[in-house]
């Protein structure tokens, strides 16, 4: 069981996410993770792999990954050199998680269609892995028309991770990318048909099921006691859920297939893991045992979520929760 985490967040907070990261690799974690969204003051990472590679220059061992990067808003040979050179960097600790977007605002900023984004990504990472892998390559599909190489390759074969939640990104995760990984808003039901799924997709690909990883991002909360750790899941975590998910954003489970109140107590039933260590091994285990998760991915950060805390978090995890699970 591997156990990863989601830094604070923002381009601003770059010194604590690093900080961050470092202490995490100090106690034991495997992965650390940067999210991407664009124009949210306070909140997410405009370009994760930056971020990623001064990362890279402090630590030695964790895995070092994006959960997700919005990729229709790359060219695929600056995305593919990117992801390249954070690999040279890191010393071969790079993963590259990937997704299509969803925010029209976005979309609108980077002056992308969303109606066609689908295809764009589908062309975009079989262009990527070619160019990871081949010495020369020559593609000429509807949106783009590539010739030639990257140097440098990457050190070792970068693991992509695609992320989505309806049958066609699942279908692209089980033929074009080396695991599915869900993201954190999806409640245990919506998890496991989605996962049959994708293992039916992987299947029909010639691929076995039981050779993908499992990995999964959960929202997480941990304190000392289960009423503390509450009482920052309310304050925090719902910000996401209320203001952002739920307010306009467009998500494709929250507000929209989801009909769930955007309230902590019916929202974290089967869904987050909040609670005192004890309460965190116990939700932990339950997913481990239904879902099979293999690699954790803890998102610590929701908007104003305290460094300090985190900081907290990161140690009660390595010293009171991983000991059930290692």
């Amino acid at each position: 069981m591997k156990f990863g985490f989601i830094t604070t967040e923002g381009g601003t907070y770059y010194k604590e996410a690093l900080e961050e990261a470092i202490y995490g690799e100090e106690l034991g974690f495997d992965s650390v993770w940067l999210e991407e969204h664009h124009s949210i003051r306070n909140h997410y990472w405009p370009s994760p792999l930056m971020a990623l590679a001064g990362i890279a220059t402090r630590t030695t061992r964790v895995l070092l990954g994006t959960d997700i990067v919005v990729l229709p808003f790359y060219h695929p040979v600056r995305a593919a050199e990117d992801m390249a050179m954070l690999d040279v960097i890191s010393g071969g600790r790079a993963i590259f998680g990937a997704a299509i977007g969803y925010r029209p605002p976005e979309f609108e900023l980077y002056d992308v269609s969303l109606d066609d984004r689908g295809a764009r990504y589908v062309e975009m990472l079989k262009i990527i892995r070619a160019l990871w892998t081949q010495d020369s390559v020559e593609y000429n599909g509807r949106f783009f028309k590539i010739k030639g190489c990257i140097e440098p390759k990457p050190t070792n074969s970068i693991p992509i991770w695609l992320g989505g939640w309806g049958e066609l990104s699942l279908k692209r995760a089980a033929q074009l990318g080396d695991a599915w990984v869900p993201g954190p808003t999806a409640n245990l039901e919506k998890l496991l048909n989605a996962q049959q799924q994708y293992r039916g997709f992987l299947t029909a690909a010639g691929k076995n099921p039981a050779d993908a990883p499992n990995p999964l991002t959960r929202e997480v909360v941990i304190a000392e006691t289960r009423e503390r750790a509450w009482e920052l899941a309310e304050k925090y975590v719902m910000v996401n859920y209320r203001e952002e998910y739920g307010g306009g954003w467009k998500h494709p489970l929250i507000g929209s297939q989801d009909q769930t109140p955007v309230a902590l107590d019916s929202l974290s039933q089967d869904r987050f893991i909040v609670g005192n260590p004890d309460d965190c091994i116990s939700i932990i285990r339950h997913f481990v045992e239904t879902f099979g998760v293999d690699h954790l991915i803890c998102r610590l950060y929701f908007a104003g979520m305290p460094h300090d805390h985190i900081m907290t978090e990161l140690k009660l995890l390595s010293k009171e929760v991983f000991p059930a699970f290692r």
